[in-house]
């Protein structure tokens, strides 16, 4: 592999199957001809202006999105936010753990760059309206074409100068004992090729569950120190760095705000929880059974389930003993929760 003056027709993007069959010669040519292409390549995923004129709206799409806060959560919620020292000078990706409509605001008043925003195209046309001003990178679910071209946007604009917004998880956790689901090599190989750094970010919620409307009592965020990517980095060791990132600070944030015992929870409190998050999905015009199809890795009856626990219940609040259930049940003591 040689230097050379790249154009679309002379150039091929490898996969990482592709990189890896390289040479550490031939990869930093590689990278270096990728960036030049990448450069000179149109954006095919990004909405009009999203580079040119959403960066002089920030302020604007801040007073919005603090607006939509207070409809999705209480107008009277506390608000803390932690680690933005954290975040250094130039472009960066920030790479959010993800359990549901909030977070796709929440962040905007708490970071002073603009940021594009990598977003699935499959979701209510009101939500990305709202969204569209921060400029987005939209990326259709299952098709793969459609994925990549996403993803050399993101590193074209980071490229650039600009942020990207980034949910690795790809879905809302929705599950109460994971701290973040399973999580592909994207993110990585996205801030290993544009040179940027990730700056892992965690939000996290308390509810009120004693009625059926979700009520968020308190917004908790905080901001992780960086994660640089050089190329010649393995990138599986960094993705362990991501997620030893977001767990240790997930498990904090929680247990700082209480650990629940489930003795202590009525079926009823779970219950009421699950519906304001059913309602979100609804809201977003998500279909629950297509997000649990596109997590990552999730082949297993394991990561389904602790997905999204929608389990029947009768008018007393306990679990119906359908052969649903029972599966179930089985799943968690071959895992050793009960």
């Amino acid at each position: 592999m040689k230097k050379e003056d790249i154009t679309d027709k002379n150039f091929k993007v490898l996969s990482l199957k592709e990189e890896q069959k390289l040479s550490l010669e031939e990869k930093s040519i590689y990278y270096e001809n990728l960036r030049k292409y990448i450069l000179k390549r149109k954006l095919t995923n990004t909405t009009i202006g999203a580079t040119t004129i959403a960066p002089k709206c920030k302020k604007f799409a801040t007073k919005i999105a603090s607006s939509l806060v207070k409809v999705f959560s209480n107008k009277n919620a506390a608000w803390v936010c932690e680690g933005q020292s954290n975040i250094p000078a130039g472009a960066v990706i920030f790479a959010h753990t993800h359990q549901g409509v909030l977070d796709n605001f929440v962040w905007m008043p708490e970071v002073e760059k603009h940021c594009l925003i990598l977003h699935g195209q499959g979701v209510s046309k009101l939500l990305l309206l709202s969204q569209t001003i921060d400029g987005l990178i939209l990326v259709k679910k299952g098709d793969k074409k459609n994925n990549n071209n996403a993803k050399l946007d993101m590193i074209k604009v980071l490229l650039e100068g600009h942020s990207v917004t980034y949910f690795p998880e790809s879905t809302w956790n929705l599950s109460p004992n994971k701290l973040h689901l399973p999580l592909s090599f994207g993110v990585i190989d996205t801030a290993k090729k544009a040179k940027v750094p990730i700056v892992p970010v965690v939000h996290e919620f308390t509810y009120d569950t004693s009625t059926e409307k979700e009520n968020v009592t308190k917004i908790h965020s905080r901001f992780g120190k960086p994660i640089y990517v050089d190329d010649n980095d393995d990138l599986l060791e960094k993705l362990h760095e991501y997620e030893e990132s977001i767990s240790t600070m997930r498990y904090e944030m929680i247990e700082a705000k209480g650990l629940f015992k489930r003795s202590e929870l009525t079926n009823f409190d779970y219950i009421n929880y699950l519906k304001g998050n059913y309602k979100n999905i609804k809201f977003a015009g998500l279909d629950i059974n297509d997000e649990r199809k596109y997590i990552y890795t999730a082949d297993s009856e394991f990561y389904q389930f602790h997905h999204v626990n929608d389990l029947p219940w009768d008018a007393w609040g306990e679990l119906l003993q359908t052969e649903e259930v029972e599966r179930l049940k089985r799943i968690n003591r071959v895992h050793g929760y009960v």
